[in-house]
């Protein structure tokens, strides 16, 4: 998992080229005429832009992926995002090839706050949990950007 501000991990570019490239894509992209749901760039690569209510801890859930990398890119409003690795979870669902995902239940130990700037890149092995009320429940608008491994 890499966590940081765009700007700041854009600039370091000690990133492999292929994560350094979708960061940038992510900095030089103008999301704000973009309506929600899932929009195609190319076939290793498309996004989800988010819109939604954060809520309590309980209400949400745990998941991985497997085919692509996750990049959580908060534009508007804060959200938390519960973290752990998918050994410290138990399995709910199986892995669904069709959803690229796969579903778990576990205690949220480790939680980070993200704020508009923010991404976060979630890996294989890593279960997240997005969308966790962080201060007060509020409306996030996020782009989850999917990058084939």
């Amino acid at each position: 998992m890499i966590i940081g501000r765009l700007n700041d991990l854009v600039e370091s570019n000690a990133l492999a080229e292929k994560l350094q490239s979708q960061l940038l894509f992510l900095k030089e992209a103008d999301f704000s005429q973009a309506t929600a749901g899932r929009h195609e760039i190319n076939e290793d690569l498309f996004f989800f832009l988010n819109e939604y209510e954060t809520k309590e801890a309980e209400d949400c859930f745990w998941e991985a992926h497997q085919k692509y990398l996750d990049y959580h890119f908060i534009l508007e409003g804060n959200e938390n995002i519960a973290v752990d690795h998918i050994e410290n979870q138990r399995v709910i669902e199986a892995y669904n090839a069709e959803k690229d995902a796969i579903f778990f239940e576990g205690k949220v130990n480790s939680v980070i706050t993200m704020n508009p700037g923010d991404v976060m890149i979630c890996f294989p092995e890593d279960s997240h949990m997005a969308g966790v009320i962080a201060e007060e429940a509020q409306k996030v608008r996020k782009v989850v950007l999917k990058v084939a491994i």
